[in-house]
């Protein structure tokens, strides 16, 4: 492996055991809201995702979250039963439902992110707003180039070892 090769590997080890840490600082942080505010993580994240999809279907929350419908689907009940989101039929299909956020929903959801926000500004308090622009342009190009990696890596057979890029 060459030099250059080498760095590589070691920057994007450093780069994976970075987001692992940020990973396990957001899903402690995630505990913590969701709590100040009576909920579940998963709750919370339903409502998120809620809030950034609009109206739809439990199955593509599902899809949205990477978890299988029937975990929404309990969660959405979870929900309803507290008048964060209201359900009405699918008028494609009534077999299915739709599900989005009430007033209270939105709310609730306004509360969270304020109280996320609040934390994550005071974390970078001292940094230039250029530097935190920057990061979110970097998080946001890596996303998505590490989304498009692991669709092709998925579609790899599983007796053929992925190739190392570096």
């Amino acid at each position: 492996m060459s030099g250059t090769s080498e760095s590589r590997r070691v920057a994007s080890v450093r780069v994976l055991d970075e987001l692992a840490a940020l990973g396990r600082r957001s899903r402690g942080s995630s505990e913590l809201v969701a709590r100040r505010f009576d909920l579940q993580p998963t709750q919370v994240q339903l409502l998120l995702t809620l809030s950034r999809s609009g109206e739809c279907r439990v199955a593509s929350l599902a899809e949205a979250q990477l978890v299988d419908p029937s975990v929404v689907s309990r969660q959405a009940a979870g929900l309803e039963r507290l008048g964060l989101i209201a359900r009405r039929p699918d008028p494609e299909d009534g077999r299915a439902a739709l599900v989005s956020l009430t007033d209270a929903g939105r709310e609730r959801v306004r509360r969270v992110r304020d109280l996320h926000v609040r934390a994550v500004a005071e974390s970078m308090a001292q940094w230039p707003v250029e530097r935190i622009s920057r990061l979110a342009d970097d998080l946001a190009a890596l996303t998505q180039a590490s989304t498009d990696a692991y669709a092709r890596l998925s579609a790899l057979p599983h007796t053929e070892p992925a190739k190392d890029p570096a």
